[in-house]
């Protein structure tokens, strides 16, 4: 009995210890999330937030296309230009050291896009390629609708499966329950407004936002390969 004892509270006080050293997002967050610059200057804060995933009742986000809808995706940033990795944090990053660098003239590093932005832009294009609003930006020529249509639809599929990989790979194994709708006739729905802890999306927008590289550069921007760079036959 006396085994057990120091065994159960061994167990207890570890069990505590852990908890104790997770609770605190930046402790777990950092073992899960490769490193980013952005880990050094945006804190690890989760909020609760109230996911809308209403049928019928549409925001401007799923709204048919307009300069409206286009401006609320815009401030998303998914049109923001990418940012300057130093080289000091290039390795750290995960950048290897023959990716694309910036001339040492304009102050060396990388270039790099928030990944999360990029999903952001991929899940834009997509809105844009629904057969309701292909139409729209078709004709208005703009963006990724510049190129010709077998492009878009390389472009699209790129992006559909980016984020099938990120769903996946982030999968909410949290549940949705369901509700009583229509009191005449009573009928189950699922309840798709629901509750999430969420990573402070406006800190991260906002470091990226204001870390653009300037929207002309020179042509002599990006420092050419070197010898032994990887150079590929073809997009990767």
């Amino acid at each position: 009995m006396f085994v057990i004892a120091i065994c159960t509270s061994t167990i207890s006080f570890w069990f505590g210890r852990k908890w104790e050293s997770t609770s605190d997002p930046s402790s777990w967050v950092k073992e899960i999330t490769n490193y980013s610059p952005i880990l050094d200057d945006v804190p690890l804060a989760y909020t609760p937030t109230q996911f809308n995933g209403s049928l019928l009742k549409e925001n401007i986000f799923r709204q048919p296309a307009s300069p409206e809808v286009d401006a609320a995706w815009g401030t998303l940033g998914v049109n923001y230009r990418p940012l300057i990795i130093p080289s000091s944090l290039a390795q750290k990053s995960g950048l290897a050291p023959d990716q694309v660098k910036i001339n040492q003239k304009y102050g060396g590093g990388y270039p790099a896009n928030v990944e999360g932005l990029h999903h952001l832009h991929c899940l834009n294009l997509l809105r844009q390629s629904l057969w309701y609003n292909y139409e729209y930006y078709h004709n208005l020529g703009e963006g990724a609708f510049k190129n010709e249509e077998y492009i878009v639809k390389f472009h699209a599929s790129h992006c559909l499966d980016i984020v099938r990989q990120q769903l996946m790979c982030t999968v909410d194994v949290e549940v949705l329950g369901q509700v009583w709708i229509h009191p005449e006739e009573p009928e189950a729905y699922v309840d798709f407004n629901t509750k999430h802890m969420c990573r402070d999306f406006e800190a991260v927008r906002s470091w990226a936002e204001e870390r653009q590289m300037p929207e002309v550069v020179p042509e002599d921007w990006l420092q050419p390969p070197e010898l032994g760079d990887r150079i590929y036959e073809e997009m990767p």
